[in-house]
């Protein structure tokens, strides 16, 4: 028989780590498999990229992601990458309110402080809001409910005005979404099931803080880290190592078409169709859906249904003296109430080292959620940089024009978890079902972070080998 072939559509974090683990795999049972990943744009890596410019490093999309989720992180190890994993210089945050930056507690971003004293030490909330927040453990629990919005459980839990102006900039900007659309089920599932099991989540994080073991030197740690060289060298580094994989860069799929023998038939803008044994998608759901149009309706019906936001990142560079504010924190979060265009903002240069030469900042503005982010599909980039330089300038008492700016636009890139997300994907994968040669992973489906994509690269990886295995039995 021919050696089996899987092909991946989509070049980002997802596709990549598929490949990475595919070809590991291979490796250890000595099987042939032929590999192949196809990206439309002329470069791998999707929203992750990192530019380097006259002593400035810029993420043009995330720059950091969560260790506590540990797929990223144990990627890393495995390409040799631990020792450039890199803790935030800064780990104190600010939120705007009423135009004025209150520092937050750095205890604060799991919403229940390992040390109760830091709810009190803010200065934005009021006594009653602080005192609703911290009966949080008290509020029964509804535990029938099949899912709810972020901002409906934030409400019911912490009390408006906690939820409107901490708990809902802080886990609703992570994902430009609105609050009151998003799936508390789909988007933080740690939270929504400490509800189910323990009641609370004041009790779920005491019950999970005991589990865990110290470690020395690392209480009340960041969540979040960084590469000391960006981002984007995880995708270099993941491009070097696919040495047994064919990279089909500049290459558009139009289409996809069932073989009766089971296989797929993956139809290129120029050149012959690819016939692939099994086929993954990580590609955007909306884009995903085009080709499965002819194949699954009721799929592609689905996947149309997920919204996305646009969103921009716009960095500024400044001289160090003309900006008066200390910047000695990692940035700020803008509540909704706020009349700003912006969500938020980090200071990259103080959270992170080597982000900027010396006698200069480097400051990452976030423009753009669902619902508004018009200004980022039909803004200039100059518009976009002046939106960002004036809401900057009497937060931080910015005397000067930025010396250097970057836009990075990402048009309807932010898929949007709403409520019934979950049940959506299952009648996704149940219109799916009569095509087991087609997979879909990315961050449409179960995760937007660097380490759910790598999570969901692993294991569709780990499921298309199951299936040429069995083809390969098949055979036999």
């Amino acid at each position: 028989m021919s050696t089996p072939h899987i092909v991946i559509v989509g070049g980002g974090i997802t596709g990549l780590a598929a490949a990475y683990y595919l070809q590991r795999l291979r490796r250890q049972a000595g099987t042939p498999l032929h590999i192949t990943l196809i990206e439309a744009q002329h470069h791998l890596g999707g929203k992750v990229g990192t530019v380097y410019q006259e002593g400035f490093l810029i993420d043009t999309g995330p720059d950091s992601f969560l260790a506590q989720k540990p797929w990223a992180v144990q990627l890393c190890r495995e390409l040799g990458m631990e020792e450039e994993i890199i803790s935030p210089s800064a780990r104190k945050f600010y939120m705007l309110i009423k135009g004025k930056l209150h520092p937050v507690p750095h205890e604060l971003v799991s919403l229940v402080p390992s040390r109760p004293q830091a709810l009190w030490r803010t200065t934005f909330i009021s006594l009653w809001g602080k005192l609703r927040a911290s009966v949080e453990g008290f509020v029964p629990a509804q535990k029938e409910a099949d899912d709810e919005s972020l901002g409906s459980f934030m409400r019911r839990r912490f009390g408006k005005e906690f939820a409107l102006k901490f708990a809902e900039p802080l886990m609703a900007g992570v994902h430009a979404g609105h609050p009151d659309r998003l799936s508390m089920a789909a988007v933080y599932p740690m939270y929504w099931e400490m509800e189910r099991k323990h009641g609370s989540i004041t009790r779920g994080l005491r019950h999970l803080r005991r589990q865990r073991q110290p470690v020395k030197g690392q209480r009340d740690a960041s969540p979040f880290v960084a590469l000391r060289y960006g981002m984007g060298s995880l995708v270099e580094r993941l491009a070097r190592n696919l040495k047994e994989v064919d990279i089909w860069l500049s290459t558009k799929v139009t289409g996809a078409t069932p073989l009766p023998d089971g296989s797929t038939s993956i139809h290129l803008q120029h050149g012959e169709p690819l016939r692939a044994d099994v086929v993954i998608f990580t590609t955007p759901s909306y884009t995903t859906a085009e080709w499965l149009q002819s194949i699954a309706p009721d799929a592609a019906h689905l996947l149309r249904q997920i919204p996305y936001a646009s969103t921009a990142v716009v960095s500024l560079a400044y001289r160090r003296e003309g900006v008066e504010h200390p910047l000695d924190g990692s940035g700020f979060l803008v509540p909704r109430t706020e009349p700003l265009p912006v969500t938020g903002c980090t200071w990259s240069s103080s959270k992170w080292e080597g982000r900027a030469p010396d006698g200069s900042v480097l400051l990452r503005v976030f423009i753009g959620y669902a619902g508004a982010d018009q200004i980022v599909e039909q803004g200039w980039d100059d518009l976009l940089v002046r939106a960002a330089h004036e809401a900057l300038q009497p937060l931080l008492g910015i005397r000067d024009e930025p010396v250097m700016t970057w836009v990075n636009r990402w048009l309807k890139a932010m898929p949007q978890y709403e409520v019934g997300h979950l049940s959506r994907l299952q009648r996704v994968e149940s219109a799916l079902s009569a095509y087991p040669s087609i997979l879909l992973a990315g961050s449409a489906y179960r995760g937007v972070g660097v380490p759910d994509c790598v999570k969901q690269g692993k294991e569709v990886a780990e499921k298309a080998w199951q299936k040429v295995l069995n083809l390969n039995r098949s055979h036999v």
